[in-house]
């Protein structure tokens, strides 16, 4: 996974050495100034489906047409939750605004020939302040896939220790609800460590394999291997990333 902000350059060689890799990338394209904080009212979910920013979308579209290669546009992710210039609720953005923007940005990129471009719907698991998914859905014919991404993030600073099935469960069943038709990726998902450093991690990681495993129509999760609010990195511990590769191992692709 590749993050961007609307403003910024095409990052072609990233998305080279993602393909390079074996693996097809997702570009999470992102329309703020990126750690600028969520009151930015230039990036109004509006704005854009005014077409005030069909600039930066048609450059985008354009460059990724020509690169011709098989990606996935993650265009504004966690929309419910209110941590972004383009969550509902902030900058005045409704559910409605957020959908017709959806529908702005595809147009642009199919009226540049960007066929190569599917996208990706991912809003964030249900949790105590985010709005409900479901206004905000663009439809079933105006997305290829479904997306969902929580966290652990453990005790402190108004949080607690959830396991996947908490974070993830009743999102996953909303989804289905929503779309009976495509495939769905956990878009982002990690956890911390628990007081018992390593162990508490590693086994947190294990129940979260074994219950996407269980899941009707989820065929992949994007884990965020990242030092940023917390550590959350798989190997943050030898016992989680023993934990993290004994869940791959036993799990060959299909």
């Amino acid at each position: 996974m590749r993050f961007a902000g609307i403003d910024e350059r095409t990052p072609i060689p990233e998305l080279n050495r993602i393909v390079e890799s074996g693996a097809t990338p997702i570009l999470t394209l992102e329309p703020w100034q990126p750690g600028m904080g969520p009151n930015q009212p230039a990036y109004s979910l509006r704005r854009i489906a005014a077409g005030e920013f069909d600039t930066q979308l048609d450059s985008w579209a354009r460059n990724l047409a020509q690169w011709n290669r098989p990606l996935v546009v993650r265009f504004g992710h966690e929309m419910n939750s209110d941590h972004y210039p383009w969550s509902i609720g902030v900058n005045g953005n409704t559910a409605a605004d957020f959908v017709n923007a959806w529908h702005r940005v595809r147009q642009r990129f199919a009226q540049q020939g960007a066929s190569n471009a599917s996208f990706m719907w991912c809003p964030d698991a249900p949790h105590d302040g985010s709005v409900d998914m479901a206004a905000a859905f663009p439809g079933t014919d105006a997305v290829d896939l479904l997306g969902l991404d929580g966290y652990n993030w453990g005790f402190g600073d108004g949080h607690s220790w959830r396991e996947p099935e908490a974070i993830f469960g009743g999102g996953l069943d909303q989804l289905r609800r929503l779309d009976g038709e495509h495939q769905i990726v956990i878009g982002e998902t990690a956890t911390v460590e628990g007081p018992q450093s390593g162990v508490d991690k590693a086994k947190w990681i294990q129940r979260l394999f074994d219950f996407l495993s269980r899941q009707d129509r989820v065929v992949g999760m994007v884990w965020f291997q990242m030092v940023k609010e917390r550590d959350w990195r798989f190997n943050s511990s030898a016992q989680s990333q023993t934990a993290f590769q004994d869940a791959l191992a036993s799990r060959p692709p299909s």
